[in-house]
């Protein structure tokens, strides 16, 4: 299951699972230990206010110090009362006021020349730039031994007028508290985490094997079909399900299939065709050689019958020079010469070309070009074969005494139009007919000579020019083929 596309998909879930929980578990700890932080931080904060406030009371009476022993029994009654350890600290680092300090923190402490507790470091007691900030952990080390986390809040105080000669006191007030919560939680935290992730997990790998299972099945479904299309079943289909990837993976393949049933049904009509087309002129060939030589067919019948047998060999011969174009052309081995030349007199030299043909059916030839001379950029030779071939069958579809019209005209593009008004082509038809030997004339009663492959070169000379070609008809009332060229550029015509 390692080495199955399956078993890969469920590991790759598995492990992003694990790493997501471990993150998540890592960032709920930190948040958690900020958030109880912050929440500490909010209640100290009242704390230092009311000390600030009790602070001013006392040294805004008359009697200035007197009452100093009530105003330490008023921190040591608030900080029981928070949990937390107060300092009033002057401007110097020295501790005027203090309740109740661990000893541990005490032993930390400096003392000044007057005698007083002092902060060790200047930056502990510089007044904050806000007017209140707090942090957390062990309040540069002061606090380290004590084992456990604290929160310290930062207050400045500045109190001015005080009497008798009204001078000002500034200083900053400290008010630490431990962190219980957190050692509270800290085990039960993690637990219920544990629990809970354990049965997300659960119900995490279990839509990770549906959903695993869901997105490999098509992809088996089409190793197995394209086994069977190897061995030539083409009747395979992937179910599709949803509109995701997959499902579009499974459509494209589903379109694959069709599109190589379709080939593989080409090919077979192709090599059909082919010994059909071969088999009718070899036969006849055959037969009449076969009669010379046994005396069946009398000497002086004999050239007749050499001149119906070299007639069949040309049209051998043009069969297959047709194919080898064709394929020449569909594998993009087609050596263009592009040139500027006049589109309407190569018209007119394939009309002349065809003169014989439009005499002995009494055909009547119309020529609408919108200028004498319109001039574009391709392959004249190609250019030309295309027109003959779209008049040729013109001329063998049109009944005698029948028109046929050739229409040249500008739009961006030059548009040339070959029309007859022949039997036209039915509807169902007509997107069929430029595909290899394929003959709307399924009679083969006015197409008696051809073999399907005109149209299908002709369309593949127009591609390889990057041009289009089509066609238009109405059965009863003839049909258009129109081709599209590229304009040449006068700066072209005259070099």
């Amino acid at each position: 299951m390692r080495k199955s596309l399956f078993g890969k998909v469920l590991a790759i879930l598995v492990a992003v699972l694990i790493v997501c929980f471990s993150v998540t578990g890592v960032l709920l700890g930190i948040g958690l230990n900020r958030l109880s932080a912050d929440q500490k931080a909010e209640q100290l904060q009242m704390v230092a206010e009311k000390t600030e406030q009790a602070l001013g009371y006392f040294l805004n009476q008359l009697n200035g110090f007197v009452d100093t022993e009530l105003f330490t029994n008023y921190l040591e009654s608030i900080a029981e009362n928070s949990g937390s350890v107060i300092w009033v600290v002057r401007t110097d680092g020295s501790i005027l006021f203090y309740s109740s300090t661990p000893a541990s923190v005490v032993n930390n402490l400096e003392r000044n020349v007057d005698g007083w507790y002092s902060l060790p470091e200047d930056w502990e007691y510089q007044p904050r730039r806000r007017g209140y900030s707090y942090q957390s952990g062990d309040f540069y080390g002061l606090f380290r031994d004590t084992g456990e986390k604290w929160v310290t809040v930062s207050r400045n105080f500045s109190i001015t007028g005080i009497p008798p000669h009204g001078i000002t006191a500034e200083g900053i007030i400290l008010v630490h508290s431990k962190l219980p919560t957190m050692s509270n939680t800290k085990y039960s935290i993690p637990r219920i985490f544990l629990i809970s992730g354990g049965i997300g997990s659960l119900a995490a790998l279990m839509l990770a094997f549906i959903l695993s299972r869901r997105m490999v099945k098509p992809l088996t479904e089409m190793r197995q079909a394209a086994s069977r299309i190897a061995s030539g079943d083409f009747n395979k289909r992937i179910t599709i399900r949803g509109e995701d990837e997959i499902a579009e993976l499974s459509r494209s393949f589903n379109y694959m299939v069709d599109a190589l049933e379709n080939l593989e049904n080409t090919r077979r009509e192709f090599l059909s065709n082919i010994s059909h087309e071969l088999r009718t002129p070899m036969t006849t060939i055959k037969g009449f050689i076969d009669g010379i030589l046994d005396g069946v067919i009398p000497p002086e019948n004999q050239s007749t019958y050499l001149s119906i047998v070299r007639d069949e060999v040309k049209r051998m011969e043009k069969l297959v020079n047709d194919i080898m174009d064709l394929a020449r052309f569909q594998a993009g081995d087609n050596r263009l010469n592009i040139t500027v030349f006049d589109i309407n007199e190569r018209i007119r030299r394939s009309v002349i070309s065809l003169q014989q043909m439009f005499i002995k059916k009494n055909l009547e030839f119309m020529a609408e070009f919108e200028t004498e001379r319109l001039f574009v950029k391709a392959d004249a030779d190609a250019i030309q074969r295309v027109l003959l071939n779209l008049l040729h069958n013109a001329i063998k579809f049109t009944p005698e005494g029948g028109k046929i019209i050739a229409r040249t005209y500008t739009k961006n593009k030059v548009y040339v139009e070959v029309e007859d008004n022949g039997p036209g082509i039915p509807k169902e038809e007509l997107p069929h007919i430029f595909d290899r030997f394929y003959k709307a004339d399924k009679s083969r009663g006015l197409d008696k000579t051809g073999v399907g492959l005109g149209l299908a070169i002709a369309r593949n000379i127009m591609l390889s020019h990057g041009e289009t070609i089509r066609a238009k008809s109405e059965e009863g009332r003839g049909t258009s083929f129109i081709l599209t060229l590229p304009v040449a550029d006068e700066s072209e015509i005259y070099k």
